[in-house]
């Protein structure tokens, strides 16, 4: 709810044009969560898990369906950062922040958490890593070796971040990337090994070493990326992560992965991700906004990280620029596909509201963009945090994406799970998506912002209406990409209750918003 304003839509007619793939609500209506990290059991697809921030974990067994809430709590606590994975042997592995009791926000998480489940998620167990008195950790992700041909087969490796002081910006402050391992299915960890030759400041922005995650080659090789000071970095080790190599540049991030002036939400990021195919090609993928825009890149290598081809961008060029952020990447086990997932602003012709793409990767290159979202997301407001990652998981040609949206009704963040498969994301149906109208009152901006698509129509009349009196009018004579998106501002329309109507062809849409000052 906004200081002096709210706004809920409420879609009345929304003809179906025809069938579509799920997009399906995964928390208890009206629970605030966001930072969603999602993995599918590889060998029985149906079982999949969820977690989301702060302390939110889920179970599907129907495929993504519907979910069941899991209360996990862990002796270390549970707090932000949830990242799952399944093994081959249906063996649930998470890991998290920590809330060490007795103490306050940020110094609570002070350790790395590990969870695991080998009963398929009825009891937990865990462990945890990386405390040192005085100092934070932050933002881990979880890898696992199943590599048949690894000295290292079944280790499961924790990457993450340390701080000095979280939020510092004391010089004598900084950051750095840490590693350990576990050969006993998480149920301890080795003492942690500093990855990054070079630390990072410790103040949670872009010249902090943020966003470590790993890739494993068929021998076991570990090949580690994260971001820092501009730069897209990479260290490798050949002996299951005791020990590493020096850290290298490989890629460039103008004005770094930390994301605070995109409109609508509180703030976003790019850190990086990698994968290495079954063809033993190395992928990573990051944003920037070299372009004036933020967008998606990425590089390749195909010599075990020597030497990196120049990035390419991975969303299309658009003529009217817009934003694409927050990227993430998964490979299907079975197949070795490998599938990108990121935000877009694309749909909007404002670069004002967002959805979400899946584009797969394919004889070396980067597919075309599929739409996960049949309906674009509504930015929920500058003061409302909306994550740091999407996640994406991949098995058996069964490919699910868990991305964050804003509840319309209430106006808060929450998660939704899109059921894809290959079929559905490599060989799309030209079919259109049906047809919507959503509105977002800025409270920054002073303004009210509709947002329309309308397959079918080549017009279309946008009426407001303030206790059954007209108050704005905008007639669209032509219609060319069955868009239309009107920028009103407050001033305008006054306070009150209003309806909205789109009049479309066979479109016939209607939204209600409350304006108080």
């Amino acid at each position: 709810m906004r200081k002096w304003a709210a706004i809920i839509p409420c879609v009345l007619f929304w003809p179906l044009l025809g069938q579509f793939h799920q997009t399906v609500p995964v928390v208890p209506e009206g629970l605030q969560t966001n930072e969603p990290s999602i993995a599918i059991d590889p060998k029985y697809p149906a079982f999949q898990v969820l977690g989301s921030n702060t302390s939110h974990f889920f179970i599907s067994r129907n495929g993504g369906q519907s979910w069941e809430s899991k209360l996990l709590n862990p002796k270390e606590g549970f707090y932000g950062d949830p990242v799952t994975l399944i093994s081959q042997e249906g063996h649930i592995y998470l890991t998290h922040l920590s809330k060490t009791e007795g103490k306050k926000w940020p110094s609570h998480f002070d350790r790395i958490v590990f969870q695991g489940s080998t009963d398929g998620g009825k009891t937990f167990y865990s462990s945890s890593m990386g405390f040192a008195e005085g100092k934070m950790q932050d933002k881990p992700w979880i890898s696992l070796d199943e590599n048949k041909r690894s000295a290292y087969k079944d280790r499961i490796y924790i990457t993450w971040t340390e701080f000095d002081s979280y939020g510092s910006p004391n010089p004598k402050d900084s950051s750095r990337i840490k590693c350990a391992f576990s050969d006993d299915l998480g149920k301890s960890f080795s003492d942690p090994i500093t990855i990054s030759d070079i630390s990072g400041n410790a103040v949670d922005g872009d010249y902090t070493l943020e966003g470590a995650n790993l890739t494993i080659g068929k021998k076991g090789e570990l090949y580690c990326v994260w971001a820092g000071k501009n730069k897209i970095w990479l260290d490798v080790s050949r002996d299951g992560g005791k020990t590493w190599g020096t850290d290298k540049e490989i890629g460039e991030q103008p004005n770094g992965w930390n994301i605070e002036q995109l409109s609508g939400i509180e703030r976003a990021n790019s850190m990086p991700f990698v994968q290495m195919n079954e063809n033993g090609c190395l992928i990573v993928v990051y944003g920037h906004d070299k372009s004036g825009t933020q967008d998606i890149y990425s590089i390749l290598s195909r010599d075990q990280g020597v030497t990196w081809s120049p990035e390419v961008q991975v969303n299309p060029n658009e003529i009217s620029p817009t934003d694409q952020y927050m990227p993430h990447m998964c490979e299907d086990r079975k197949t070795g596909d490998i599938y990108g997932t990121y935000y877009t602003r694309r749909f909007s012709k404002n670069n004002i509201f967002i959805d979400v793409v899946v584009v797969p990767f394919k004889k070396g290159k980067w597919g075309q963009e599929f739409r996960v979202t049949k309906k674009s997301i509504t930015p929920p407001g500058e003061d409302v945090f909306f994550g740091d990652y999407i996640g994406v998981a991949a098995e058996r040609k069964n490919i699910r994406v868990a991305f964050t949206y804003t509840d319309d009704l209430r106006g808060i963040p929450s998660v939704k799970v899109a059921l894809l498969n290959k079929k559905i994301v490599c060989k799309p149906k030209p079919s259109e998506y049906p047809a919507f109208l959503s509105s977002v009152l800025r409270a920054k901006q002073k303004d009210v912002v509709l947002h329309a698509e309308l397959p079918g129509s080549t017009s279309a009349i946008v009426e407001i209406y303030r206790s059954k009196v007209l108050v704005y009018k905008n007639v669209y004579a032509k219609l060319n990409q069955r868009v239309i998106e009107d920028i009103i501002p407050v001033s305008k329309l006054g306070r009150g209750f209003f309806e909205v109507k789109v009049k479309a062809g066979p479109n016939k849409l209607q939204s209600d918003f409350f304006i108080e000052r």
